[in-house]
């Protein structure tokens, strides 16, 4: 085997947890000597170029959370002076912006470094693993082009300074180049579904691939065919669906408890791409790079007796907003059904659950004042509205909720970590929800018109919530299934970092961030503190928050480099 010179894959910036199945042996530099001379070595590379998705950078919390998680259904529940990203504060030389850039871009960099090693060696080129991290180099552009528009499209490993320099592509031609790589990349993907979630598959695959697609097709990317993206789109999603290898897990919370329990879903494959966290920073053999469940969760600030707590620490920094609440409680409702009686959806009381757990035993619960009363964070804690009930009343609270979706409860997380502030809690790329709901909504663009299809893919997403669905005759035109399609994705799929993105590519994130400066008013936020924020955060939005700056640390490097429009 010929020796293998430019291999040092920076591997040292992941050695932070990669955690179960394929990335149970946490990748290391190894020497270029003895690279790549068995199976083993290969894992470790390939771990590499998977690992920099799980660094606090990106899925661990700047990227998935700062930067991806703010939009109409979720908002961020701290004051403007405290935050740059998440209240649209940020410029060119805010650190998150940066710091996201440089870590993503890190995973093309091992990839393309993974790719040259095995061209190098006497491995085929065909070899399985090249093709995986083909794509995931593909996946890291996509993620590039859709948050930051033009960006410098990177094909080969960076190893002298004048690599650095390069201007940027546009962000259709970086787009159309990862579909077309991602699609080239299904001829030798794997088709056992058995290695997911840890790692892609060709129904994940495809399933990306509906995605790139529907995002070429918005209306925030100038170019291309526009009917030819959603016709790709609606065929990658289709072929997940007749794969037979993808099934709605029948309870909806146990998506998510699989996550916060760092299980896999063995039985349905509904999780069919998340990113691995493990352990807590509690020692060197626990080391993680996720914040999922402390900055994303329900809040237990407690510092007291903590081993006698239910829910370990969480600052729960997100809250879902009036809008999502209206969404599950208003919209899309059959006439038979009375919002003031009970949450029919089950998918609401877990996403914005009726408590968390106050935090600090000297508190009152949220809300009351003046009452002599105390909770300490041991049990739940309801939101209250009134200034003296402290009854968990299931209509309280509606736009102070706190994301419930990756809650830390310890009956779930499995452990009880006093002050952790890092979690094992793992966190979806792709789900097969999505595949359903990326079918319906492609479908009915490109064929101007709904079909019982599509609509059965959107049913069976709301059968699964427990929820009554309209006969198909309510959504039969165009413009009645888009929205129908559109409400479902924010009622499935909120607070994954997919709701920004297709408020973008439909064209419509500017005008619904600016519904938010309005909510100040509704009676349901009863004056409470956090409409001030909700309402800065929508007031805030300016066209240019379409796409992220580019950062000015990475402009001073590459001279080649302009800013993006407007910023």
């Amino acid at each position: 085997m010929k020796k293998i010179n430019k291999i040092v894959l920076g591997l040292a910036t992941v050695v932070s947890a990669v955690s179960c199945g394929f990335l149970e042996v946490k990748p290391h530099v190894i020497c270029a000597e003895t690279f790549y001379k068995n199976a083993k070595e290969l894992d470790y590379g390939l771990a590499g170029v998977y690992g920099v998705l799980n660094n606090e950078e990106f899925y661990g919390n700047l990227y998935s959370q700062m930067c991806s998680n703010i939009d109409d259904l979720s908002y961020f529940n701290r004051p403007s002076s405290n935050a740059t990203i998440q209240q649209f504060k940020h410029d060119p030389s805010s650190s998150e912006v940066y710091r996201a850039w440089v870590e993503i871009y890190k995973g093309i960099r091992d990839a393309n470094a993974f790719m040259e090693a095995i061209a190098e060696s006497e491995l085929d080129k065909d070899h399985a693993y090249f093709n995986e991290a083909r794509f995931l180099r593909a996946y890291y552009h996509f993620i590039l082009a859709q948050a930051w528009g033009d960006v410098p499209l990177r094909t080969a490993a960076v190893t002298s300074n004048d690599d650095v320099m390069g201007a940027a592509s546009s962000q259709f031609d970086v787009l159309t180049w990862a579909e077309k790589e991602m699609e080239e990349c299904l001829t030798l993907a794997p088709e056992d579904v058995s290695i997911q979630p840890s790692r892609v598959t060709k129904t994940t695959m495809q399933g990306i691939l509906a995605r790139v697609n529907l995002f070429l097709a918005g209306e925030s990317v100038k170019g291309g065919d526009k009917k030819s993206y959603y016709k790709a789109a609606m065929d990658f999603a289709k072929a997940v669906m007749d794969s037979g290898k993808h099934q709605l897990n029948p309870d909806y919370s146990d998506v998510f408890i699989n996550m916060i329990s760092d299980k896999y879903d063995k039985k349905y494959h509904e999780s069919m791409w998340e990113v691995d966290f493990i352990g807590d920073r509690s020692g060197n053999d626990k080391w993680t790079n996720g914040r999922i469940g402390d900055v994303l969760g329900l809040q237990s600030n407690g510092s007291k007796n903590f081993e006698t707590f239910k829910c370990n620490y969480a600052y729960a920094q997100y809250d879902g907003t009036l809008k999502l609440w209206d969404l599950y409680w208003r919209t899309d409702r059959t006439d038979d059904e009375n919002e003031l009686k009970t949450v029919t959806d089950k998918r609401q009381d877990w996403n914005m659950p009726p408590y968390n757990y106050v935090g600090n035993n000297s508190f009152p619960p949220y809300g009351v004042t003046g009452t002599g009363k105390c909770v300490s964070s041991i049990d739940k804690t309801p939101y209250v509205y009134d200034k003296v009930s402290t009854t968990m009343n299931p209509l309280s609270a509606p736009a102070i909720r706190n994301c419930g979706k990756f809650r830390r409860e310890v009956q779930y997380e499995g452990v009880m970590n006093a002050k952790r502030l890092y979690t094992g809690i793992n966190y979806p790329i792709l789900r097969y929800s999505d595949v359903l709901l990326m079918y319906a909504e492609a479908a009915n663009e490109y064929n101007d018109a709904p079909s019982q299809e599509a609509y059965d893919a959107v049913k069976a997403v709301r059968d699964r919530a427990g929820i009554k669905t309209k006969d198909f005759s309510a959504y039969n035109s165009h413009d009645a299934f888009q929205s129908f399609v559109r409400n479902e994705r924010g009622r499935e799929l909120c607070f994954e970092s997919l709701r920004k993105y297709d408020l973008i590519r439909w064209g419509i994130f500017v005008d619904e961030m600016h519904e938010m400066a309005k909510w100040a008013t509704d009676e349901r936020w009863n004056k409470d503190i956090k409409a001030t924020y909700a309402s800065n955060l929508g007031r805030s939005v300016q066209p240019k928050h379409v796409v992220l700056p580019i950062p000015t640390t990475e402009l001073g490097v590459n001279n080649l480099l302009v800013q993006n429009p407007l910023w």
